[in-house]
């Protein structure tokens, strides 16, 4: 998938840092998460890649702050094609008219992350380094936690904030070691038209998310190593910042998943 552009570089961001955080999906509420996310650049020691859409929050305005305030190396603005998609999950099918707008929504996120593989290799090659862990992560991810930098290099860890660990993977924030990432996000393309008619894709429609059943159907199929983490995040809605009411709400959700947890495995 090669549809990287150079015109998206901005050099004079590039730098020495070892990570690499890239925030794929519409901008949304990011202005009101900007300081969330130029903490965790600095916290994870990170450069910053920006894949989005055009759409009604995408204005000069908030593009150059975000721009100015967190100095991504790449950051490119597209707009939706449904033919983008085919190249991983084939021409529209019986799937797509079943699950109609989330099946789209899944086509247009899986292609933001599978085209990774690229965006990363080529902005590697222009600053001659390979990062060593990746992030992945959304704009409007509210996102509050101390991240550890220490993992093997086979698994991937991926957040289980909301949904049920046996039957999904979240696709809002996972990260692993550069290979493992690359070898991932690779999958998702290899993996796309054969999940795309495959019974065993098809969710708990009214609980599951597609997408993250097709994340976890493509970490199943490529025998990938994963571990759940829970941290403070939550994708975020509101036209304002968050407040202190809003991390003890998802303290208090993510205490309760904890416990439900705990009941599954003793089960």
């Amino acid at each position: 998938m090669n549809n990287f552009s150079k015109e998206y570089i901005l050099k004079e961001n590039f730098s020495n840092k070892k990570n690499l955080l890239v925030l794929i999906g519409h901008l949304r509420t990011v202005e009101y998460l900007i300081k969330y996310h130029k903490k965790f650049l600095q916290k994870t020691d990170s450069d910053l890649i920006i894949s989005t859409w055009h759409d009604e929050n995408c204005d000069s305005n908030l593009i150059n702050k975000i721009k100015n305030t967190l100095k991504p190396i790449y950051f490119e603005v597209e707009d939706f094609n449904f033919n983008l998609t085919v190249n991983i999950f084939g021409n529209l099918n019986k799937f797509d008219l079943v699950f109609g707008k989330s099946a789209l929504s899944t086509r247009s996120q899986v292609y933001k992350i599978v085209k990774l593989e690229n965006l990363i290799l080529e902005t590697e090659k222009l600053q001659s380094k390979k990062y060593d862990i990746i992030f992945k992560s959304r704009p409007d991810l509210f996102f509050a936690s101390e991240i550890s930098l220490k993992l093997s290099d086979s698994e991937i860890i991926f957040e289980s904030t909301i949904g049920d660990w046996r039957k999904d993977r979240s696709d809002r924030f996972f990260f692993a070691k550069r290979s493992r990432f690359l070898e991932f996000v690779k999958s998702l393309g290899i993996f796309g038209k054969k999940s795309w008619d495959a019974e065993s894709m098809y969710p708990i429609y009214d609980t599951l998310p597609l997408q993250e059943q097709f994340i976890k159907y493509c970490c199943d199929k490529g025998n990938f190593i994963t571990r759940s983490i829970l941290p403070t995040l939550r994708v975020w809605r509101p036209k304002r910042e968050p407040q202190i009411k809003d991390l003890i709400s998802i303290n208090i959700n993510k205490f309760l998943k904890k416990i439900i947890n705990k009941k599954k495995i003793s089960n």
